[in-house]
Order: C-alpha cells, then structure tokens, then sequence
C-alpha cells in the first residue's frame, strides 16, 4: 500500500499514511483492510471506501475458497509449498523497506527514536502488546505538546472525534440458527471485537472454530492459519477457510461477510470525522507517537518472520536480491513479489 498508494500513485502523503494505520489500529476488525477502505475514503467518498475495501479483500477471497475447495476435497495441497518458498523472501524484504520509509516519515527526534524502538521490542517478543504500546506512544506524544503548548490551547470539543461505542455482539449458541448463521454471527462477533493484526483473529477464531462449534480439526485450523500466510492478501481471510469447513462456500461468503461488516460500518462512521479531526493540534500530537511506534512494529514484524522467510541460503540470496532492487531500482513490490515467486518455481524444478 504503501510503495503504490504513497509512493506510485501520491494519493496521499506517508504522513497521512502513517495516521490511518495508527487509527485503524485502535479500532476493531482487520486492519489492513480498514487501511484500504480509508484510502478510498480520502479520494471518493463512500462509494471510494467500498471500491477499495472489495478490492483489497476480493482477490484474496477467492484464492482461498478455491485453494479451500482443494484442501477439504483432497486433504492436502501437494506442490504448493515449493512453488510459494520463493514468495515468502521477497515479501519480507517489501516489509523491510515499508519500515525503513515509514521510520523516516515517523521519527525526528530522540522521544520517536525510543518510541520506534519500543515498537519494535515489542511486536518482536509480545506482539499482542502493539496496540497497548501506541496507546502508551500516542500519550507520550500529547503530554509533550501539552507541556510545550499549555492549557490554552483549543481541543477537540463535541463536534471533534465521534464518542460512538460499537457494542459486541455474543454468539448465540443452540440450533436454531442453523450452521450457515452460526457461521456468521461467530464471524460478526469476532469482526467486532478484534482488535490489530490478524494473529488476533487467530487466538479469537480457534477456540471457537475447533472447540465450541467443532467445524474442523485442530490440525486442519492449522493448515488453514498456513495456507494464509502462504499467499497474497490479509491472514483474516482465514474465515473464509473456516467457513467453507463448517458450511461450504455459502458458508466461506458468510463468514467473510460477517467478519468484515464491522470494519465497514466503524470506518465509515470515523472517517468523516478523521479528515479534519487528525489536523487538530492536539490529536496531531498523539498520532506522531503511535505513528512511530507503528514505523518501529512494522520492522519488529520482519525480525520475527526471519527465521521462518529466510531458511536457507538460497531463500537468503532471494531476500538480499529483492532488498536491493528496491533500495536502488524504485521497481513496484508487486514486481520484485513476482520475482520471488519465479525463484519459487525454479527451486521446485531443480534439485539442491
């Protein structure tokens, strides 16, 4: 998103940027996606945000239900791994540079650098602390300003950021539902409470999916948290995965549905109000601080893929190469993607 909404296309500055994920962060559902549909918001409106949201999550959804169709046909998908090996590299250096850029738009001063580094501690042994640590950051931040700028200075009053409560919907058990709106009002409940990345969704879904409702296995949950991560797009497409176990692809739509409605409706509720709320002094303070932390998580992130990304010396050269190309060349990520999945295919095909 950022290498072609910030950088390609200049819909909005890193700055900007920088904001929106902090804020979608601090609200439920996924964030990635919430991060899309802001976008879209700031170039069209509503209709902007419903464009953009369908189209970061449409991709990604259909992957999965056919790769799901496959695995609950088959029990397996033989011959994927090898040929995704390549992707995982490449992707690692995207996040990398994401992270370097982001620093750089994010800290300026010593208070940043700590709070960076914090960020980064952090998403790299406790990532499940991240939004904690920017709520912490953006404080930090504000009673800065605070001390700097005195009482007198103007703050949001009641027309500022809106004080709406989006109140948790609790699975309801028993069979008068029926599987298919089982499947989505779990997905609702979840879509309305998760909070940050999608490792969230994964500590919300299991026990849920596996223990409670029994649609699938422990071990199949697991290939399906795998199989995720392994292509393009959000991990909270794993609903997708979880539905088709427990209903089918009425079921994998429902859950996806269910999932991502909240995250549509507290969006559009914000947004409006972000626009001019996020320039107010006082609010502006607070974001610079969350900002770095987020700059500081983002490279905490890619310390902890390493290890899994980086196996070998070959997965090495592949991630060094695509770090390098897009330090030097400015070629799309997308691109350099490609390119680790071509690397992919080639260590498939020959022997080492």
């Amino acid at each position: 998103m950022l290498d072609e909404v910030v950088e390609r296309r200049g819909w909005i500055t890193r700055t900007h940027f920088l904001h929106l994920v902090g804020v979608t962060n601090l609200i439920p559902g996924p964030s990635s996606s919430e991060v899309a549909i802001h976008i879209g918001y700031t170039q069209r409106g509503k209709l902007g945000a419903l464009t953009t949201g369908l189209a970061f999550l449409l991709p990604t959804f259909f992957i999965v239900l056919g790769l799901s169709c496959l695995y609950f046909r088959y029990g397996t998908l033989p011959g994927v791994a090898g040929v995704i090996w390549g992707i995982k590299p490449a992707v690692l250096a995207v996040i990398v540079g994401a992270g370097v850029r982001l620093g750089r738009a994010a800290v300026y001063d010593r208070l940043g650098g700590l709070l960076a580094v914090a960020g980064a501690g952090i998403a790299l042994v406790a990532g499940s602390w991240v939004v904690a640590a920017m709520m912490v950051g953006g404080a930090a931040t504000w009673v800065r300003w605070r001390q700097k700028e005195g009482p007198g200075v103007a703050r949001p009053g009641a027309g500022g950021f809106p004080r709406a409560c989006l109140i948790p919907l609790v699975p309801v058990a028993g069979a008068s539902l029926g599987t298919l709106g089982m499947v989505f009002v779990t997905h609702l409940w979840i879509g309305s409470v998760l909070f940050g990345g999608g490792y969230v969704l994964v500590a919300l879904l299991e026990p849920l999916a596996v223990g409670r409702h029994g649609w699938l296995t422990s071990g199949a949950f697991l290939d399906g948290v795998a199989l995720t991560q392994a292509i393009p797009g959000p991990i909270s497409t794993l609903a997708t995965f979880v539905g088709y176990a427990a209903a089918g692809v009425p079921g994998a739509f429902l859950a996806t549905a269910g999932l991502y409605l909240p995250s549509f409706a507290v969006v559009l509720l914000i947004a409006p109000h972000l626009e001019r709320v996020r320039r107010l002094a006082p609010f502006k303070a607070a974001l610079e601080g969350v900002s770095a932390v987020v700059a500081g998580a983002i490279i905490g992130v890619a310390a902890g893929l390493f290890l899994p990304a980086v196996p070998d010396l070959f997965a090495g050269a592949v991630f060094v190469v695509a770090l390098v190309v897009l330090a030097k060349s400015g070629l799309a990520s997308g691109w350099v993607v490609l390119g680790g999945l071509a690397a992919g295919v080639v260590r498939s095909a020959i022997p080492f």
